[in-house]
């Protein structure tokens, strides 16, 4: 009676020693084409949400200020509201150089009151490296191994029509 003890013990030891032999290779599958792309693709959710919040600041301050302050290279708009981005939210983006900001107005339509609506379009074209790129030999993947581009752009109506001209 105890000699069968002994086999099926034996039995489940070489069983136990296959699969932990597989443990290994099996992790390095999952971890490189499962768990890595799936951190690139939050960090790349992450960043472009960042950008978005980047172009709103923007956008919400050229609708109060005049057309000349809003597009001032140095001005709030384009460098202010960046730099402020980037030393706060900006530091979860791994940004590739700065963000490039355009500012245009275009006429809307014509109120009850015979006063045009002036609109504001902000444009932000912001270039990110991926969180952690993955060495794929083949192809540049945006957002994987290679750097990725968000160009956003979002228009409102002037709270002053006024300030378009000046």
């Amino acid at each position: 009676m105890r000699a069968k003890k002994n086999k099926s013990a034996n039995r489940r030891s070489k069983r136990g020693g296959a699969q932990i032999a597989e443990f290994g290779p099996a992790l390095i599958v999952l971890l490189i084409f499962f768990f890595f792309p799936l951190i690139d693709l939050l960090s790349v959710c992450v960043s472009y949400g960042l950008c978005m919040v980047l172009n709103y600041n923007q956008l919400h301050e050229a609708s109060l200020l005049p057309a000349s302050t809003a597009q001032n290279p140095s001005g709030v708009i384009m460098k202010g509201i960046p730099d402020q981005w980037l030393g706060g939210m900006g530091h979860f983006v791994k940004i590739q150089g700065y963000p490039k900001t355009v500012v245009t107005y275009r006429q809307g339509e014509t109120g009850t009151d015979q006063i045009t609506d002036q609109i504001v379009d902000v444009q932000t074209t912001v270039v990110c490296s991926p969180f952690l790129p993955i060495p794929i030999p083949i192809v540049n993947v945006p957002g994987m191994n290679g750097p990725m581009t968000f160009g956003i752009s979002s228009e409102r109506t002037m709270e002053n029509p006024d300030f378009a001209n000046q």
